[in-house]
């Protein structure tokens, strides 16, 4: 019998009992809580899986507890919002079913904190809870004939004023939205549509807060980060002195007692193996998995628990592999950028190069786990750091001046990387002990200088977007704006990113080859999409050894796969 439920990673996901039991308290959780239950427009960013959820449901829990003072909260969480990037293809006002789509995402999360906060009174709202979750179905279907009968049609007017009638019925002064995922879909026009919507309802009186990733989202030109909403970040830095403590605390939490006692004597062990996490607990919790497991014995529960050297080392090296895959995502992703992401795997490799170089001369504790690139930075590698930052192979430090030799714009690398790479002692033999001592130790001051032309060489050609090709004649368009092909003369058809991900194979999702092959053979699942439409998991839970968690397990990587 295996407890699945400490391993459920994103926190959307998790019961509100087990969610308080189990998390652990950002080093910044204070500030950053603060900030995102007061005024003012704010962007919590940072990579996959690094707790921006978390601490939006932190914050959302706290405003909605009863007799609070303070906002009224809605929490929305808009991660299928990449379902309605097929519309702006297919539909000339694809923004409007796509704003349709945003407003009615909130008026479901209006009704749904209106209950959270124990209010009882029938709300009367410009769209009922069952039309609002009825349209939202059609639209994330794609049936836009069917959402036209029902005569939608909200304006963001129409939205501040509901706000504003429920402000006056829970005597709340201000409203705080809180947007999750809310800039993740990799579509320009949606991320555009949605940053005008987010900048004209910033009022007085409604606060807007959105999760988003660094590096990918795009930003129209009447939006400007600084002015219209400040950066948050979520991310939690390795080189924090609290860091050891958040991750273990994060474990002690959701690990059973005898389990986490049994990790914390392998103290080199586990050092690594949070410092590998790069300060992001989903890595962390995916490790963990692997080394521990319960079943029941004549009534009681048996805890199996197998941590050395090597299962950990392996680990990293996956940790280390999924963070390269995500990075590879985007080439699905942002398939115009295709040829930026296969220069980062050149860059990458580079810079790990010249960290290890860097440390074969360094003590045990002066080892670097940063670069220091040399301003101004070539577009060209601004965008692929960029990209590195979604993945979570570097995060963004700061700047930092070194007088007459320039200032430098500072790169925390991948710690799994480094370690996987043996960067870090940068010998043959590196001892357990040695390696932890070094990623506890390491000098903040310590990092590896280096210039754009080094990492993308001043010879190489300069990048260029990728177009689609033609569907006739598979000549590549002359531009994304383009409706015929220069060469053959034949209509191009638009491309939809989400046709594109939802047709891929379930290879592509995080499951051993012996559970997909499992799925193959059982069911007639096939491709990303039949688990999305898999209505209730019942074509997955005909395959043996997959029950409720392992189905709704799936639908999530699945999930998660196209956000």
């Amino acid at each position: 019998m295996e407890n699945s439920g400490v391993f459920i990673e994103q926190a959307e996901y998790i019961q509100p009992a087990d969610f308080i039991e189990w998390s652990s308290d950002h080093p910044s959780e204070a500030v950053i809580i603060k900030r995102l239950t007061q005024s003012g427009a704010k962007l919590l960013t940072g990579p996959r899986g690094c707790g921006k959820t978390t601490l939006m449901l932190k914050a959302y829990n706290k405003l909605s507890k009863k007799g609070v003072s303070g906002a009224f909260p809605v929490y929305v969480n808009f991660k299928s919002s990449l379902k309605l990037e097929p519309v702006y293809k297919s539909k000339a006002n694809g923004g409007f079913w796509f704003s349709q789509w945003m407003y009615l995402k909130i008026y479901e999360g209006i009704y749904s904190s209106f209950k959270d906060m124990g209010y009882s009174d029938q709300l009367d709202l410009k769209v009922e809870l069952d039309t609002a979750k009825k349209v939202l179905g059609l639209l994330e279907l794609g049936e836009i004939d069917k959402a036209e009968k029902e005569k939608i049609e909200l304006t963001t007017y129409d939205l501040e004023e509901d706000i504003d009638y429920v402000m006056s019925i829970t005597g709340k002064p201000r409203c705080v939205l809180l947007l999750d995922d809310a800039a993740h879909a990799f579509s320009p026009e949606q991320q555009h549509d949605f940053f005008e919507f987010f900048r004209k309802i910033k009022n007085r009186r409604v606060s807007p807060k959105a999760a988003i990733y660094p590096g990918v989202t795009n930003f129209p030109p009447t939006f400007n980060v600084g002015h219209d909403a400040e950066e948050i970040n979520a991310w939690v830095n390795p080189e924090g002195d609290n860091y050891m403590w958040f991750m273990t605390t994060m474990l002690s939490r959701r690990l059973p007692q005898a389990v986490y006692e049994r990790l914390s004597k392998e103290e080199s062990l586990l050092t690594i193996m949070c410092y590998s996490a790069f300060g992001i607990p989903r890595i962390l919790l995916n490790m963990v998995r692997s080394f521990y497991s319960e079943e029941e014995v004549g009534g009681s529960v048996e805890y199996k628990i197998s941590l050395n050297r090597t299962k950990l080392m392996a680990q990293v090296k996956d940790s280390n592999k999924r963070a390269l895959a995500v990075y590879a995502s985007l080439e699905k992703k942002l398939p115009t950028y295709i040829n930026y992401v296969e220069e980062g795997d050149v860059v990458i490799g580079r810079i790990i190069d010249l960290i290890k170089t860097y440390n074969k001369e360094k003590s045990i504790n002066r080892k670097s786990i940063s670069i220091a690139v040399k301003k101004e930075l070539s577009s060209d590698l601004k965008k692929i750091l960029g990209f590195f930052q979604y993945a979570g192979l570097a995060s963004h430090k700061g700047q930092v001046s070194r007088g007459e030799k320039g200032v430098f714009e500072i790169y925390i690398i991948n710690l799994a990387a480094l370690v996987d790479n043996n960067a870090i002692l940068a010998t043959k033999a590196a001892k357990t002990d040695d390696i932890a001592i070094a990623l506890k130790s390491r000098n903040a001051h310590e990092f590896t200088r280096t210039k754009s032309d080094y990492l993308i060489p001043e010879n190489n050609e300069p990048l260029k977007l990728k177009m689609p090709a033609c569907q006739s004649c598979g000549e590549e368009r002359s531009s994304d704006e383009a409706r015929f092909c220069s060469n053959c003369g034949a209509p191009l058809k638009t491309a939809s990113i989400y046709e594109e991900l939802v047709n891929e194979s379930i290879d592509v999702l995080p499951l051993t080859p012996s559970r997909i092959k499992s799925i193959k053979s059982k069911s007639g699942i096939r491709l990303v999409r039949d688990i999305l439409h898999d209505i209730g998991h019942k074509e997955i839970r005909t395959v043996p050894q997959i029950g409720s968690f392992w189905a709704a397990k799936i639908y999530q990587l699945a999930e998660e796969y196209i956000s």
